[in-house]
């Protein structure tokens, strides 16, 4: 195992930031059928089956293909986001974070913001997150020294703890931010 550094959590930060990209659809046409919304989503490396989908429209959280059968644009957009969102939110709390800027459900056309540009801005915001944690990196690591300080911890066993602290430091973010996210839905978006 190697010792964790700030370069290599730099460097880490980076990939991913580097990962992040719009969805390829440029060339598609906006008539696909879900089999082909499928195939077009397993070439991009993500996971989706016809089953997925049609639940994400029973929930809400998916606007119904057009005339019953043809996915657009907008759909393929607004799936890559839920497939983002999902690994840390439930689908009611995706649709109810959705829901108020979406007029009909049923429709793109009359949504107060364009689902290409929420994705979009969720691409900046989460790149700008990740430049901010990459500023924080000395204060992480004097902070996790500290606390290993305090609690004893063997100088050879900190290049297991460290990287334990850190990820339980970042799990610690996460969880704090959804509960935020959940006082928001609770008291500005949900009444």
């Amino acid at each position: 195992m190697s010792n964790i550094s700030s370069e290599k959590l730099l460097k880490l930060a980076d990939s991913i930031i580097s990962n992040d990209h719009q969805v390829k659809i440029a060339t598609l046409s906006d008539e696909l059928t879900i089999s082909q919304v499928v195939k077009f989503f397993e070439r991009q490396g993500r996971s989706f089956t016809k089953t997925m989908i049609q639940n994400y429209i029973r929930v809400g959280v998916l606007p119904p293909p057009i005339d019953k059968r043809y996915y657009t644009k907008n759909h393929l957009v607004l799936l890559t986001l839920i497939d983002n969102l999902k690994a840390i939110y439930s689908l009611e709390e995706i649709k109810a974070v959705l829901e108020p800027i979406r007029n009909d459900p049923h429709i793109f056309e009359d949504d107060m913001i364009k689902v290409t540009d929420i994705y979009e801005n969720y691409l900046t915001m989460r790149k700008q997150i990740l430049d901010r944690w990459k500023d924080s990196l000395p204060v992480i690591f004097e902070n996790i020294n500290q606390l290993l300080d305090e609690n004893g911890v063997k100088k050879q066993d900190r290049s297991i703890v460290t990287p334990f602290m850190i990820a339980l430091t970042i799990m610690a973010e996460t969880m704090a931010m959804k509960d935020l996210v959940n006082g928001i839905l609770e008291e500005y978006i949900k009444k």
